[in-house]
């Protein structure tokens, strides 16, 4: 009973005034320690960005630098990788900005860094987000227009120093400060927006806890918390959870959330109808989660034999369907943009994943009834 109190007091949300309160004004400062960094299951596999309307793709390089392509929807085709320069540790983010995508990651100063991309061919000096250092990924979520209101990026990120969720808002551009969430994480965090979203927007975190058990938020762009920290059923879990459409913001489903459990089969938890899901599998990586063209929802992950798997809920349905095998030797986490009715891109659904010579290789679903075409390799510089 005593640890299960500990374990519940770590995820408890802690505001500023109520810590100051407990260390004393006046005392002498006390060196802390920093948390203990992300366990390896969180960190081995690289997991590549591929924009959900075709617009770009981004990776880490086996230089330790950022890549880049733009992507080109008509024609669903992309630019070699390019280096936009950085040095980073773990892989980068991005999220499309009126200029073009705004690229987020931690440096190797455990800093969390941003470029843009503009026109996404024409790439911005990396810039220092300061006043927090970060033992994390820097998750980024595009809020949604409202009104007049100016271009907002929401991004989320581990402390280095205690192991807490820390989010900050970007207006323009312009970071606002960073505010502290609490919790304690040994995952990356996942966010999406959650629908449906009047003016002011809420978002959903998932993060894992201590206990290796999913833990969610519910948090207003404007107002702050709605929902503190609360556990997500029982199960144990491996690796990074991923909310169904993390980060993009065409189809506001940020309801689901996807992990691997500790058996390694794939298991999913509705929001909107709560308790945990058994969808099988062996899944050797995260879930790359995509929302296809029709409004299905795909699930990709690589097999015991580094194969990519895919399975797929149709619209309408509460079941998917089972595993089909994709083929490739990957060496990574999948990425998958789903397809968007709202550009002219023509694809069902695409994913990206590195492979054994460390280039990118990608492969596109044209339709519902076996059609997907053949890998693709994409030019550029290697892979990390």
């Amino acid at each position: 009973m005593i640890e299960s109190r500990r374990r519940l007091l770590r995820l408890v949300l802690v505001p500023v005034v109520a810590l100051a309160t407990l260390i004393g004004v006046g005392m002498p400062a006390v060196a802390v320690p920093a948390a203990p960094p992300l366990p390896a299951d969180a960190t081995a596999l690289s997991t590549p960005v591929i924009e959900p309307l075709g617009l770009f793709m981004a990776s880490r390089g086996l230089d330790g630098s950022v890549l880049f392509s733009r992507g080109t929807p008509s024609t669903d085709s992309y630019t070699d990788f390019f280096s936009i320069g950085g040095q980073i540790i773990g892989d980068p983010t991005a999220v499309v900005s009126p200029e073009g995508a705004q690229v987020f990651a931690r440096s190797t100063g455990n800093e969390a860094i941003t470029s843009l991309v503009v026109s996404y061919s024409f790439p911005t000096a990396f810039q220092v987000i300061p006043g927090l250092r970060v033992s994390s990924e820097i998750t980024a979520v595009r809020i949604p227009d409202r009104g007049a209101q100016p271009p907002m990026i929401r991004i989320f990120a581990r402390g280095l120093d205690d192991g807490a969720i820390y989010t900050n808002l970007l207006i323009q551009g312009a970071p606002q400060g960073w505010v502290n969430l609490g919790g304690y994480a040994t995952s990356e965090v996942t966010a999406a927006v959650t629908g449906p979203a009047g003016f002011t927007v809420n978002l959903r975190l998932v993060v894992r806890g201590s206990d290796n058990r999913l833990y969610s938020m519910v948090y207003n762009n404007t107002t702050g918390v709605v929902s503190s920290w609360a556990p997500i059923g029982d199960l144990v879990t491996l690796g990074n959870p991923t909310l169904s459409n993390g980060g993009a913001t065409f189809d506001l489903r940020g309801n689901e959330v996807f992990v691997r459990g500790t058996n390694r089969a794939v298991f999913t938890w509705n929001f909107d109808s709560p308790g945990w899901v058994n969808l099988g599998g062996v899944s050797t990586s995260d879930v790359a989660v995509s929302i296809s063209s029709d409004n299905g929802m795909q699930l990709h992950v690589r097999g015991t034999n580094n194969r990519i798997y895919l399975n797929r809920r149709p619209p309408g349905s509460t079941r998917f369907g089972g595993y089909v095998n994709l083929g490739g030797i990957a060496t990574g986490n999948p990425a998958a943009s789903g397809g968007s009715l709202i550009t002219r891109r023509t694809v069902a659904d695409q994913f990206i994943v590195r492979g054994t010579d460390n280039r990118m290789y990608g492969q596109i679903q044209v339709n519902y009834v076996g059609g997907f075409e053949s890998y693709v390799a994409f030019g550029g510089p290697l892979h990390g």
